[in-house]
């Protein structure tokens, strides 16, 4: 099988890191190695971090608080990504974890595709004690052709987080500079995925074999992802899109003709016995398009 990196960002999570680390080092088919990138934690991270001596990689990088936390985070990506040698490259949150058989799952998968660029799963959500939440799984995120999906529904919410993503080298040795040139402040895993689907084919595991730990710290949560600003976010996912499709010279989507975007704004202006007719609807269509 291909060698394998995995790559984990961390800023303040030492409640959790341990179990992080302790998932990454516990994989039932061993990552070449292990880089973790600590963006100037203030807790014990670096401790928890330093106690691991060579079993891992660690960048101890300086905080810069007059930057966001997804440019944080692209930042500490694309560092821990230039220290690494492998072929395949996996994300790890510094609050997420993954399941003992992660990478095996995924190098079986790329062995029966190796024309794939990325794959992503479904993911089993806890709280930040631990406590099973339940599973975060959406049919509508496996798609035969992500990006003739995009274009047919002007939708681009067709991937799940970063802790589920793996990448072929060669793809990020591409895409990263990209990125980090365009000027566009987004979420370094979804940009990601949109260079993805004009570059290969993306899968999507059957199985969630990666955790997604939800707590008030959590990048989702501060943004309000899970909250009230969907709206807000499918603008910048689109606008994001529109961003790369121009890089590759394909056209623009519009939001007019995305469904979700609409319903959404129904949601905000309209009461629920006029929207809720229109949220069965879009249940069908979906169902018809899977």
């Amino acid at each position: 099988m291909s060698s394998v990196s995995i790559l984990i960002d961390t800023y303040n999570n030492g409640p959790w890191l341990r179990a992080c680390v302790d998932s990454a080092l516990a994989q039932t088919h061993p990552a070449d190695e292990v880089i973790v990138y600590d963006d100037g934690s203030s807790d014990d991270s670096l401790a928890i971090l330093r106690s691991y001596g060579e079993r891992i990689t660690l960048i101890a990088g300086v905080h810069d608080s007059s930057r966001s936390g997804r440019s944080s985070q692209r930042a500490a990506l694309r560092a821990a990504f230039a220290k690494s040698t492998a072929e395949h490259i996996y994300f790890l949150d510094g609050d997420d974890t993954y399941l003992p058989t992660h990478v095996f799952d995924y190098e079986v998968t790329w062995a029966a595709h190796p024309e794939a660029v990325m794959l992503q799963c479904p993911m089993i959500l806890i709280d930040s004690e631990g406590r099973a939440l339940g599973p975060y799984r959406e049919a509508r995120k496996n798609r035969r052709d992500y990006l003739a999906d995009i274009y047919r529904h002007s939708e681009t919410d067709y991937f799940y987080i970063c802790s589920s993503f793996a990448f072929k080298r060669q793809f990020l040795v591409h895409a990263f500079p990209i990125i980090a040139n365009c000027g566009f402040d987004y979420y370094v895993d979804v940009h990601l995925a949109l260079h993805a689907v004009f570059c290969g084919s993306i899968i999507t595991m059957p199985a969630a074999s990666a955790v997604f730990r939800i707590h008030a710290d959590s990048m989702s949560e501060r943004d309000g992802l899970r909250g009230g600003r969907r709206v807000h976010d499918t603008r910048q996912r689109t606008r994001c899109f529109n961003t790369v499709a121009a890089h590759y010279g394909r056209p623009p989507l519009r939001l007019w003709r995305n469904f979700t975007y609409l319903q959404q704004l129904a949601r905000l202006w309209l009461p629920n016995w006029f929207t809720l007719p229109f949220a069965r609807l879009k249940v069908r269509l979906v169902r018809n398009s899977t």
